[in-house]
């Protein structure tokens, strides 16, 4: 069944000031317990009910023309189908999975292709930091020469985020352009790798070499999706969800709060509704024609990116993005640019998601404030933040040394 997503959002009720959390954890906070439940074990025995074979489709403008998107389970099978009406006469499809992939799904994929009449060529592609490099993108760009690839033929990629953006980036590349599918294994690949890819890290730096996404088809397989359902990357993608509701528009975000029981404790095809809805925002922001409007869903990501660094890996980076969210809504409202109310509903959509709070902050606020400068002037010459004027208009914001001091002294300790 296809549905096309174009309910009106009713407008929220905003929230009171969420409750701080009450039993410290040695290193993250969960936020404040909800009545909205997990999603992850429901969602984890729906989605075995495969037979259902749920699919909502979403078109989602993307710079250059537009991603088609398809949420819901058993999708493994459509594959060849699909590229074949895309290229017209098939003849190679070329097959990459990272490590990791179950391999049942992509033997599915791959018989799908076949079945479809494209000769498979399967290739194993790079995962996590391992693929956000120039070196990565050499290696697969050989591979892609040597199986003879040209623009009339498809490129099919199972992965992570990281793989899923270095994909666009070959995609892009290659003879001009290669038809891109891919299948993410979480969610945060899903809205991220395939939509608003991760740029390559130069040095030690992250985030350094942008491209724009190249992918002309992404099959959400809940099938595939569900062993994430319960980690850090499927709350990471929660964050994106806000970060993208909030950089959209006042009836984005206002959509994404009515939605999120749906989204917990909800069936399949309500999960594939809320994140249809979610690409469609980010679509609509990284479209924008205004370079402003595109690079809005940095709202959190320099917090993110400088406080990566001074915490263990037992900090969740989900938990650092919804934290740097919070930290940049709380310097525009310190500037007088954003309405306290406004704050506190931020806040309380990021607690009903279940994205928490750090504590036992192992630096100073002076060390946090050195750190948060040196990741701004490495991309630009300005010491400038992404903080929210209003939802759908977020923009640069300078801050002075006494308004940083300020602020993190205040957010470590309350940390702490």
């Amino acid at each position: 069944m296809t549905e096309e997503l174009n309910a009106v959002p009713a407008e929220p009720e905003m929230p009171e000031t969420p409750a701080a959390p009450e039993t410290p954890a040695p290193t993250v906070a969960p936020a404040a317990p909800t009545a909205r439940g997990s999603f992850s074990a429901q969602a984890k025995a729906a989605s075995a009910a495969s037979a259902d074979n749920v699919l909502v489709r979403q078109w989602v403008t993307v710079p250059g023309g537009s991603m088609d998107v398809r949420m819901g389970t058993g999708l493994a099978d459509r594959a060849g189908k699909e590229l074949k009406a895309s290229l017209g006469k098939p003849r190679l499809a070329v097959l990459a999975s990272i490590a990791g992939a179950p391999g049942d799904e992509v033997e599915r994929i791959r018989r799908s292709l076949t079945d479809a009449g494209f000769l498979v060529e399967q290739i194993a592609f790079p995962a996590g930091e391992d693929a956000l490099s120039l070196d990565a993108a050499k290696a697969v760009l050989d591979d892609l020469d040597r199986l003879g690839a040209t623009s009339g033929d498809g490129l099919v990629v199972v992965g992570d985020t990281a793989a899923l953006s270095l994909a666009s980036f070959v995609a892009r590349s290659w003879c001009n352009g290669i038809s891109l599918m891919e299948y993410p294994l979480d969610l945060r690949a899903a809205l991220e790798g395939s939509c608003s890819p991760l740029g390559f890290t130069v040095g030690a730096h992250p985030e350094m070499f942008m491209f724009p996404a190249a992918t002309r088809y992404v099959y959400c397989d809940f099938d595939l999706m569900a062993p994430s359902f319960g980690g850090d990357e499927e709350l990471f993608a929660r964050a994106l969800m806000v970060c993208g509701a909030v950089a959209d528009a006042e009836k984005a975000f206002a959509k994404l709060w009515d939605s999120i029981d749906g989204f917990l404790d909800g069936t399949p095809k309500t999960r594939a509704q809320v994140i249809g809805d979610a690409f469609r925002s980010r679509g609509r922001v990284i479209s924008s024609s205004a370079v402003v409007t595109r690079d809005s869903l940095n709202y959190g990501r320099t917090f993110l990116r400088a406080m990566r660094p001074l915490f263990s890996a037992d900090v969740p980076s989900s938990t650092l993005y919804a934290e740097g969210m919070r930290f940049a809504s709380r310097l525009a409202a310190g500037n007088g640019d954003f309405a306290v109310d406004d704050v506190l509903a931020i806040d309380e959509m990021l607690d009903a998601l279940e994205l928490g709070y750090v504590e036992d902050v192992p630096f100073s606020a002076e060390e946090m404030a050195a750190a948060i400068k040196a990741e701004c002037f490495r991309r630009t010459n300005k010491f400038q933040m992404y903080t929210p004027k209003s939802y759908g208009r977020i923009r640069l914001m300078s801050i002075t040394d006494e308004m940083l001091a300020e602020h993190t002294e205040a957010w470590v300790e309350s940390r702490s």
